[in-house]
């Protein structure tokens, strides 16, 4: 027997679909692909109903046997399942068990590897995003062990990968509300993991600097490197018409519609700025939206993006695998908080007061758009990708 460990956020271990009630539910607006079984268990069900509409909304594709139908939607967007609750039909009249794999999982989610499993909740799911920010526990991290006969068919987890990302999670976790010192803090300790070759006292070494590194977050050695650095507005700029360029040539997808309704907030202050011909006036506008309407709120509620960006080097194991730099992608995760921070602060602008729920909305509609499948996530990398200056150290002009 093996002994296997699980680890999963609180947000994880309690998060319930909660169905009807959902702000934007999951059955819409995306494909729906369907298993062999399921596909059989649908088109021969005893049920008439669930028979009928399954051989007409079900396109047998064949293309693997986990893919080897999909749901077509209605005029609605809507999976022909859906009943006028919003409530699945399959659900109700088959029961839990007869779901597909993909709708008996959605939002829950892991990584697996030889002897452990680290379980998460996709972000696309607007319940998964508001247990995750509303909870200031939410990333506190439940372990638990059971026995299976073999190991997982999985690589071995990478002891100092592991470490690393444990690191990475504490420093973020130390910055609370300040998650501008959090990246220039993860900056800084990145810059040092690379130069570090000494296999003999390697870890000792990064142990070393990392708590230099809590301990200048905490003294407010890193505010002040921070304070010494001038924004870039041409490369902020360029960032989010990257993003409305890429948003604008999205249509019918899941989210969108709540996504769009934030990024037109920022595409009017954009144009004000436009109309005097500076686009500082827009920058600065939006920077001081945010320090002076989000960040007094955010210091009475530390663990809400606090929280979002722990999840993001959580659900990513940060800095991970080795296809990518760990400063680009540290530099790809800095132009998203940028980008949803840009989102945030136009919406306060705009509306004059800070409302969770608008910050939830954002950030599960960015999430369906831009990380809900992989294609949709590397489309969108490559995107945002582009407006690097130099190195993937321009992302602390992403920061003020």
């Amino acid at each position: 027997m093996k002994n296997i460990t699980v680890i999963e956020p609180q947000f994880v271990s309690v998060f319930q679909c909660i169905g009807s009630e959902c702000r934007d539910h999951c059955c819409k607006g995306w494909d729906i692909t369907l298993d062999k079984p399921t596909v059989n268990r649908y088109l021969k069900s005893s049920r008439i109903e669930i028979k009928t509409l399954a051989a007409e909304n079900i396109v047998t594709t064949r293309r693997s046997y986990e893919n080897w139908g999909k749901m077509k939607l209605n005029t609605a967007g809507n999976c022909a399942f859906l009943d006028e609750a919003r409530l699945c039909k399959v659900h109700s009249e088959l029961g839990a068990s007869a779901l597909s794999p993909t709708c008996a999982t959605y939002p829950r989610g892991a990584k697996i590897f030889k002897y452990e499993k680290q379980k998460s909740l996709a972000l696309s799911c607007p319940e998964a995003a508001r247990q995750l920010l509303s909870s200031p526990d939410a990333m506190l991290f439940e372990q638990t062990n059971y026995l299976q006969p073999e190991a997982n068919k999985a690589q071995e987890l990478d002891q100092e990968k592991k470490l690393l990302n444990l690191m990475c999670l504490n420093i973020v976790k130390y910055s609370g509300e300040h998650i501008d010192e959090a990246f220039y803090a993860l900056a800084s300790f990145l810059l040092y993991t690379g130069k570090v070759n000494d296999a003999d006292d390697r870890v000792a070494k990064l142990e070393d600097y990392f708590a230099q590194t809590i301990s200048s977050l905490t003294q407010g050695g890193i505010r002040q490197q921070l304070d010494q650095v001038k924004p870039d507005y041409n490369l902020q700029w360029s960032l989010l018409l990257r993003m409305q360029t890429y948003f604008g040539g999205i249509t019918k997808l899941r989210g969108l519609p709540m996504l769009d309704h934030y990024i037109n907030k920022l595409i009017y202050i954009q144009t004000e700025g436009a109309k005097n011909n500076d686009i500082n006036q827009s920058m600065v506008r939006l920077e001081n939206a945010w320090q002076s309407k989000m960040m007094p709120w955010f210091a009475e509620r530390p663990w809400v993006m606090n929280n979002y960006i722990q999840y993001r080097i959580y659900d990513s194991f940060f800095p991970g695998d080795d296809s990518l730099t760990p400063l680009m992608k540290l530099y790809l995760l800095t132009a998203d908080w940028f980008l949803l921070k840009s989102l945030i602060a136009a919406s306060v602008e705009m509306v004059g007061q800070v409302d969770e729920d608008d910050i939830i909305n954002i950030i599960y509609s960015y999430h369906s758009v831009t990380k809900h499948t992989a294609k949709s996530a590397l489309a969108f990398v490559a995107e945002i990708n582009k407006t690097k200056v130099n190195d993937d150290l321009s992302l602390i002009y992403l920061l003020k």
